[in-house]
């Protein structure tokens, strides 16, 4: 290869790893990526091969693609280009791989539908890879780049379906995070700051800040929100000027705030609703929380466990990730 393509070939896979076209955005239809396996369930130390594919292309020159995997059930063997050009070979980094295409010279990028790379894992344990296509970053021959997005990169949702639709959308929306690039740890306890700063930064909330409750530090990497939702009126804190930040939340005070929070942001509510009695534990809801909650209720932004509100439980992630993804779908 001539020293004037590899340094073109090398500009264009650093561009893809580190940098964002001016021109990029989200897809819309058409053009879709998947991933298409040799077997669905592999035997102890069999390979399995997953194939990365390309369908309805429009001039795709270069390509980013981002896939995660459970590292501790299978291990990658190799990755292969199944088109002509520069090809980056898996780089693998604790359940997350990526991989990266470029065509050579000045030519138009392939159409149609097409096997873009092949990946070959072996199975170290028995279980589910969960192997996903998270993204692909699709560049056409004059170096603009559309981002097609197909979820989060986190591994650790299983037991969590009933969730799993509201955190991805809420992560790729960038309105929640993991806890590390390839986990969010759904059955953490939330604490009450961020919950608080979930609500502020998901309704797009503000006001000016002029104080604090005494235990919120302006060094605090909550304090803008927490004092958002002083300043409205959302956050009244537990007594005595404090906010107790780093407590986890109870359930019952998630519904609280998050009432207050959507009656600041406009969402209307039936402020004549009470009635909780459909709960068995309704007599463990607290007076200041019972119109709140039933408020909720009605609206469908609650709907409890088995007959019970548990209004007393610590908020868990996941919960919080499903009550704000409902508020803003209301």
């Amino acid at each position: 290869m001539r020293k004037g393509k590899l340094t073109f070939v090398v500009c264009v896979i650093a561009v893809m790893i580190v940098a964002c076209f001016p021109r990029a955005g989200y897809a819309e239809g058409g053009t879709a990526f998947t991933l298409s396996k040799s077997v669905e369930s592999a035997l102890l130390d069999q390979e399995l091969e997953v194939t990365v594919n390309g369908n309805n292309l429009k001039d795709l020159y270069a390509y980013e693609v981002l896939i995660t995997f459970d590292p501790d059930i299978v291990e990658l063997v190799k990755g292969e280009s199944k088109l002509e050009g520069f090809y980056i070979p898996p780089k693998v980094d604790n359940g997350k791989m990526t991989i990266a295409f470029t065509q050579v010279g000045k030519k138009a990028g392939v159409q149609g539908k097409l096997a873009l790379s092949t990946i070959i894992f072996k199975e170290k344990a028995q279980g589910n890879a969960n192997i996903k296509l998270v993204s692909v970053k699709a560049l056409d021959s004059s170096l603009a780049a559309t981002v097609y997005s197909y979820g989060t990169a986190f591994v650790d949702l299983q037991g969590y379906e009933w969730a799993n639709t509201e955190i991805e959308a809420l992560a790729s929306s960038g309105i929640i995070k993991g806890t590390s690039a390839t986990t969010f740890s759904p059955g953490d306890n939330i604490t009450r700051a961020d919950f608080i700063c979930l609500l502020v930064r998901a309704l797009h909330l503000n006001a000016e800040v002029d104080g604090n409750f005494n235990d919120v530090e302006p060094s605090d990497y909550y304090y803008q929100e927490v004092g958002v939702a002083r300043k409205l009126g959302i956050a009244q804190g537990t007594g005595d000027t404090l906010f107790e930040p780093r407590l986890s939340i109870s359930r019952q005070d998630m519904m609280v705030v998050a009432e207050r929070a959507m009656k600041i942001a406009g969402k209307m509510l039936d402020e004549s609703v009470s009635d909780l009695s459909s709960f068995s534990d309704s007599s463990e809801v607290a007076a200041y929380a019972a119109g709140p909650l039933a408020q909720l209720l009605k609206e469908g932004i609650i709907q409890g466990y088995n007959g019970m509100i548990k209004p007393n439980d610590t908020a868990i992630r996941a919960e919080a990730a499903v009550i704000i993804h409902r508020v803003l779908n209301m």
